[in-house]
C-alpha cells in the first residue's frame, strides 16, 4: 500500500509538472468567469496571470537546489490554494493568487531539471504506473471542476487542489530521496545577479504585467491606456537587451528560447482571443487541444526534418491568418513548438557554458523573456489603437465587442509579422551557426 501511494503521489508531481500552469489558471478563471460582479474574485486570477509571467525571471536570483525548489513550489500551491478559498478578503486572494502563479511558473522546470538528472544516473523513471496516477488525478480534478463550475461551489474546488499539492508535495520528497545526486549536499554553485537595477526592473515588470491583464477585464481611460502602451514600449525595449545582454554567451541558443516563448504566447494568448473574434464563439479549449497535440507530436513527426521546422512555423503563422486554414496554421505552429523544445533541452543541458542544475531553468527564464515580450508587443498595439479610434480596450477582447473590423486586421498583421521576424531572425541565426561549425 505505501508503495502504491508513494507511484501515485510521484504520478500527481507528474501531472501538476505538465499541466501545472494551466490547471490553477482555469480555477482561478472560472472562479472569476461566475462571480464577475464581485471585483475580488479578479484579484486571484490577476495575480497567478501575472506570477506566472514573472516567475521564472526571478529564478537567477534563488540559490537554492532543484529538488528543495520543488518542494517549495508545491508548498506554494498548497497555501495558494487554501488562501484563495477565502479570497472574498482581497489579502488572501492577491497573495493566494501570487502563490499560485510562482508554483505554476516553478514546478515543471524544476521536476525536469531532477527527473532529468534521475534519468541520466538512472536513479529515477516515469513509468506507466506514474502516468495512471496523473491519469486519475487528472479526472478527479476535471470532475470536481466541472461540479464546481455547475453548482458554483468553488471552495471544494481549491480545497482538492490545495489536496492535491500536498499529495505532489509528498511525492517531490519521494523523488529526491530515490536521485543520490541530491545526498551529497554540495551543489555547483552559479552565478547569480543581485543587481539593485535588475530587482527594480522586474517589479515594475510585474505592475505593467498586473496592468495590462487589468485591462482586459475592466475598462479604463484612452489616456491610460496610452500610458500603458508607452510604458510597455520602454519595458519591452529593456526587457530585451537586458536579458540579452546576460546570455550573450548562449548565443543564438537564447534567441532560439526567446522565440520559443514568443511563438508559445502567439498560440496560448492571442489566438485565443483572435480566433474568438474570428468565429463568434470561445476557442480556448479548441486551441488548447490543438498546442497539447502539436506539442507532444512535433518531436516525432519532425524528428527526421529538423531543417525543417522554421520553414513549418513560417508556413503556420501564414496559414493561421485566413479563416479557412487557421487551426491548420496553429498546429503546424504548435509542432514547431513541440519539435524545437526538444532541441533545446537536449543543446542546453549538454552545453558546457552551463551547469545541469541550471539548463532548463535558463531555457524557460529565456522562454518567459519571449513570452512577456509578445504579451507587451500585442497590447502595444491594442492601447495605441484604443487612443487614436477612441476605442475600449476591452472590446478588442470580446466577442460582442464593437471595433471595426479594419482595426482588428491591422493587430493581426502587427502581430503576426512581429512573431515572423522573430521566427526568420531566430533561423537565420541558428542556420549561420550550423554552417559556422
Amino acid at each position: 500500500m505505501r508503495k502504491t501511494f508513494e507511484t501515485f503521489s510521484e504520478g500527481v508531481l507528474n501531472l501538476f509538472a505538465n499541466v501545472g500552469v494551466v490547471i490553477p489558471y482555469f480555477f482561478c478563471l472560472s472562479l472569476y468567469n461566475h462571480n464577475k460582479s464581485i471585483t475580488a474574485y479578479v484579484l486571484p486570477f490577476l495575480m497567478l496571470y501575472t506570477f506566472r509571467s514573472i516567475g521564472m525571471l526571478l529564478t537567477v536570483y534563488i540559490p537554492f537546489s532543484a529538488s528543495t525548489m520543488l518542494i517549495v513550489s508545491n508548498l506554494f500551491g498548497i497555501i495558494g490554494s487554501l488562501m484563495i478559498v477565502g479570497s472574498l478578503n482581497p489579502f488572501f486572494g492577491i497573495l493566494g493568487g501570487i502563490l499560485l502563479g510562482l508554483a505554476s511558473s516553478w514546478i515543471w522546470p524544476y521536476f525536469l531539471t531532477i527527473r532529468t538528472k534521475g534519468q541520466i544516473i538512472n536513479d529515477f523513471h516515469i513509468t506507466k504506473l506514474h502516468w495512471q496516477g496523473s491519469i486519475i488525478a487528472m479526472i478527479i480534478l476535471g470532475l470536481v471542476e466541472w461540479l464546481s463550475v455547475k453548482y458554483n461551489t468553488y471552495n471544494a474546488a481549491f480545497i482538492l487542489l490545495a489536496l492535491f499539492f500536498l499529495i505532489s508535495l509528498i511525492g517531490s520528497y519521494s523523488m529526491k530521496n530515490k536521485i543520490s545526486f541530491y545526498h551529497n549536499g554540495g551543489l555547483p554553485e552559479h552565478d547569480r545577479n543581485y543587481s539593485i537595477i535588475g530587482i527594480v526592473f522586474i517589479t515594475i515588470l510585474v505592475m505593467l504585467v498586473f496592468a495590462i491583464r487589468y485591462s482586459r477585464l475592466e475598462a479604463i481611460s484612452h489616456g491610460f491606456d496610452l500610458v500603458i502602451g508607452l510604458v510597455a514600449l520602454v519595458g519591452l525595449i529593456i526587457l530585451l537587451l537586458y536579458q540579452l545582454r546576460i546570455h550573450r554567451n548562449l548565443y543564438p541558443l537564447s534567441l532560439a528560447s526567446i522565440n520559443r516563448g514568443v511563438v508559445m504566447n502567439f498560440i496560448l494568448l492571442y489566438t485565443i482571443f483572435d480566433s474568438s473574434l474570428r468565429f463568434g464563439f470561445s476557442t480556448l479549449l479548441t486551441v488548447y487541444l490543438i498546442y497539447l497535440a502539436g506539442f507532444e507530436f512535433g518531436p516525432f513527426i519532425l524528428k527526421k526534418h529538423l531543417n525543417m521546422r522554421y520553414p513549418l512555423l513560417i508556413l503556420g503563422l501564414i496559414l493561421s491568418f485566413f479563416n479557412i486554414t487557421y487551426f491548420v496554421g496553429i498546429l503546424l505552429c504548435a509542432l514547431f513548438v513541440g519539435s524545437d523544445n526538444s532541441i533545446l533541452n537536449n543543446s542546453l543541458y549538454n552545453d558546457p557554458k552551463i551547469e545541469s542544475e541550471r539548463a532548463f531553468l535558463v531555457k524557460y527564464q529565456l522562454s518567459a523573456v519571449g513570452n512577456i515580450s509578445q504579451q507587451l508587443f500585442y497590447m502595444i498595439i491594442v492601447y495605441i489603437l484604443g487612443y487614436v479610434y477612441n476605442v475600449d480596450v476591452l472590446n478588442f477582447f470580446n466577442v460582442n465587442g464593437s471595433v471595426d473590423s479594419s482595426l482588428l486586421l491591422i493587430v493581426r498583421l502587427a502581430v503576426t509579422f512581429g512573431v515572423l521576424l522573430s521566427a526568420f531572425a531566430t533561423y537565420l541565426s541558428t542556420r549561420n551557426k550550423k554552417k559556422r561549425a
